[in-house]
């Protein structure tokens, strides 16, 4: 398991965290070269080392829907390549979850290995959308990044390896703030379990504002707030909510997740003109109706957002007690490709949307080992803070399973991809366990 301790800062030294040093090993160095993460920051990493006659040997994905293509003349390889490389290769590590590759590195005795948050730093005024050209631009399904979508994921990579490192910190990647149960389509096989409610209600704005509140009380940094749903833009107070949320000093960023079904009016939209929000819309075809008008909109008022078809769908929609045995549970939840989509909704704190819902839906029995409440924390003293940031950190970063994974299908990444948006003409019936 990836600790805290001298052992990270032993493993980062094995490799210079200086751009020059590295490029002065690189050239030097007979270990062949890898890049963990076959995405737009791995990209654009291999192009500034190809840029200085750095050949990258491969890309290694854990996902393999990712895997078995050439990406710039560079093959991308599924993870267990790993068992035939050389323990002296030297791998790059391309991944916000840099805590689970370098478990995963060094569980197989791989410890060259570097974040490469030194390397975009050194070239940050490089034009990274231009860097990334052609075919690079698009996703492994086919849809095609969106200007301000490059920058956004690059500068998110780099401050969340550079943060999560830091022992010193309760730095939280993301945060889904849960903002409404209502959703504008009724998708059968939604991760996020919106087809199981049968009467959807909105989140208060007050109470949404108060666990805010509670949340940066907490957390040092959180380097995003998702603004989600079901479809966070049928709660007439989102933008509001999304203004207060980035008008907080430990927020790095928000990101409101649309479906583009709705484009919200003039007034609500120019709440969102601001440098920390940006607004990701996934369309679903023809069922995304408005999505075309909310982008043109976006555009008029320089609202920093990315548009692109849904992707990436597998079969995680269904709840069902499988019984499993407890070792088991464990393996899924250690290859779950949700256990970092930290989720919030009544005051707690949850390892992933699942998890959140389920326990919403009361579709689950109840296990209250499997969130942190912070509600009230904004009331608390230094004393009571430290003690929840103490327990929030464990939570978020060493908690090794969760009650709900029993009744959860598992979510591993490369899994077979379905088709999104398939829509359900009622709401899917589940099991409600006593509260």
């Amino acid at each position: 398991m990836f600790k805290e301790n001298s052992e990270v800062i032993e493993g980062i030294e094995r490799i210079p965290q200086n751009y020059k040093g590295f490029l002065e090993l690189a050239s030097k160095e007979k270990s062949e070269l890898y890049i963990f993460g076959a995405d737009i920051a791995g990209k654009a990493v291999q192009k500034i080392l190809e840029s200085e006659g750095i050949k990258v040997k491969g890309f290694l994905d854990n996902n393999k829907n990712k895997c078995n293509i050439e990406l710039n003349g560079v093959h991308v390889f599924h993870a267990p390549h790993l068992d035939t490389m050389s323990k002296d290769s030297v791998v790059l590590i391309a991944s916000t979850y840099i805590a689970d590759i370098i478990e995963q590195l060094e569980s197989q005795g791989f410890y060259n290995w570097a974040p490469i948050s030194f390397i975009i730093e050194e070239n940050k005024n490089a034009d990274f959308r231009s860097l990334i050209d052609g075919d690079l631009q698009r996703n492994h399904s086919g849809g095609q990044f969106t200007k301000d979508f490059v920058d956004f994921a690059i500068s998110n990579m780099v401050n969340s390896q550079k943060k999560y490192l830091d022992p010193n910190l309760l730095f939280i990647r993301s945060v889904d703030l849960v903002l409404t149960e209502r959703c504008s389509l009724k998708c059968k096989d939604c991760a996020n379990l919106m087809q199981y409610y049968e009467n959807p209600q909105n989140i208060a704005k007050q109470e949404l504002i108060d666990d805010l509140d509670d949340l940066v009380s907490v957390a040092d940094e959180i380097n995003e707030i998702r603004i989600i749903g079901g479809e966070p833009l049928m709660n007439k107070d989102f933008h509001e909510v999304s203004a207060r949320a980035a008008s907080c000093k430990q927020v790095n960023k928000v990101v409101i997740y649309t479906n583009g079904t709705i484009c919200p009016p003039d007034e609500k939209l120019r709440v969102l003109q601001d440098d920390k929000i940006f607004v990701f819309i996934t369309t679903y075809g023809d069922l995304s109706r408005n999505a075309e008008k909310l982008k043109n909109k976006l555009i008029e008022l320089d609202i920093q957002f990315n548009y692109q078809p849904a992707y990436g769908w597998t079969e995680c929609g269904g709840i069902e007690i499988w019984d499993r045995k407890p070792e088991d549970n464990i393996e899924i939840f250690k290859n779950c490709c949700a256990k970092h989509f930290t989720t919030m909704t009544d005051g707690k704190m949850f390892r992933c949307p699942f998890s959140a819902n389920a326990e919403r839906l009361r579709a689950i029995p109840q296990a209250d080992s499997d969130f942190a409440s912070v509600r009230g924390a904004r009331n608390f003293n230094s004393e009571q803070i430290l003690k929840i940031k103490k327990k929030l950190k464990w939570f978020l970063r060493q908690k090794p399973v969760l009650a709900a994974c029993d009744s959860c299908n598992g979510r591993t990444y490369g899994d077979p991809e379905i088709t999104p948006g398939i829509q359900a003409k009622k709401a899917v019936e589940h099991t409600k366990y006593a509260r």
